[in-house]
């Protein structure tokens, strides 16, 4: 047996570049469907084998990209991960949840053990044809023992929705965690195709996710863009991010902007972690897994076995848990810099959600 208690926690965003999807939502903020499916299955087992063998108590995030459930060789090493006692004590995805349930995700919970798997049930109302199907499989995975959320994009079109899924979810004891916008909103009636988000969000818009968005973190860092440059962050030391080659960054931020400070291979030797915190040298970083690298994660919640969950600590005030927050990246600026700023970050985005 392997007794991880004792282990430091390290969070662990493996991007397997696995591009293949049974959806094609107009909205995707990462244009999976445009993008070269290079996931190797081989070199998935292998780089999961290494994790393994590190000093630390994992909570591994796996970045899929396209469908889970699509992924035969996926699924089966998330049912080594969860089967053996390893250091690997958290493993997670998202999933559409378009599968079927009899022949596909029912045998695959019932093949593994639930106690230390996470997924994300992604919600796309835009596409799916029964919603009420949805949440019933989602309700199945929560009965199961896995830590489940269901994951929901702010489409402004859908913000009135957005109470009644909060109120399902409330129900069945389950998060909803919401993703902003990410550029131009395309598919979806009544867009306008001029605007770019998450700038272009209004006040009222602002205002009302304000009060179903699942965290005050995540409602300040994916919605109202707050600048991270400055902010106390553990990339590097008890977090790291995993490119679909075994290539080790702190995070996917660095991975694109800064990878002459590659941290290593996974595959080809040792990894050299940091050995203190450090302040996050970018102004953006809106990627739902990358931010809970910072610190201040840390200050206002639990981690879970899954990434991208994490609780309330008790005892503090829900005002006070939007405090410590640099200012916007869309106040930091005149009204014409912020466009400026805008495009580039936008472009950053895709460049680290690949």
């Amino acid at each position: 047996m392997t007794d991880t208690g004792a282990l430091p926690y390290l969070g662990v965003r493996y991007q397997v570049k696995y591009h293949k999807c049974n959806l094609a939502c107009p909205y995707c903020i990462a244009g999976w469907k445009e993008r070269e499916n290079v996931f190797d299955a081989e070199t998935f087992r292998q780089v999961v084998s290494k994790l393994k063998q590190l000093p630390y108590r994992i909570s591994l995030r796996i970045g899929v990209g396209g469908e889970f459930f699509t992924c035969p060789e996926l699924m089966e090493e998330v049912r080594n991960i969860c089967n053996f006692n390893t250091n690997i004590f958290g493993v997670s995805f998202s999933t559409n949840l378009v599968a079927s349930w009899d022949q596909i995700i029912g045998p695959f919970l019932s093949s593994l053990d639930t106690g230390k798997l996470g997924m994300g049930c992604t919600l796309h109302d835009t596409v799916i044809k029964d919603v009420d199907e949805f949440f019933d499989k989602a309700s199945k995975i929560k009965k199961s023992g896995v830590e489940v959320y269901v994951g929901y994009v702010a489409i402004p079109q859908k913000i009135n929705l957005i109470p009644a899924y909060k109120k399902r979810c409330d129900q069945l004891g389950i998060p909803l965690a919401m993703n902003g916008l990410i550029g131009k909103l395309h598919g979806v009636d009544g867009a306008d195709h001029s605007l770019e988000y998450p700038q272009d969000y209004t006040s009222a818009e602002l205002a009302a996710l304000k009060e179903v968005w699942d965290t005050p973190h995540s409602y300040m860092m994916l919605l109202r863009a707050c600048n991270t440059k400055g902010m106390a962050c553990s990339a590097g030391r008890n977090y790291l991010y995993i490119d679909h080659r075994g290539n080790v960054f702190p995070c996917g931020n660095t991975a694109q902007l800064e990878p002459s400070k590659k941290m290593g291979n996974i595959l080809a030797g040792k990894i050299v972690m940091q050995a203190d915190d450090t302040r996050c040298p970018f102004t953006s970083c809106w990627c739902g897994n990358e931010n809970q690298a910072l610190r201040i994660v840390d200050q206002y919640y639990e981690r879970s076995r899954a990434l991208r969950v994490f609780h309330q600590k008790t005892g503090i005030p829900k005002s006070q848990l939007y405090q410590g927050y640099n200012p916007s990246i869309f106040e930091r600026s005149s009204k014409n810099k912020i466009g400026s700023s805008w495009k580039r970050v936008n472009k950053f985005l895709r460049k680290i959600l690949q």
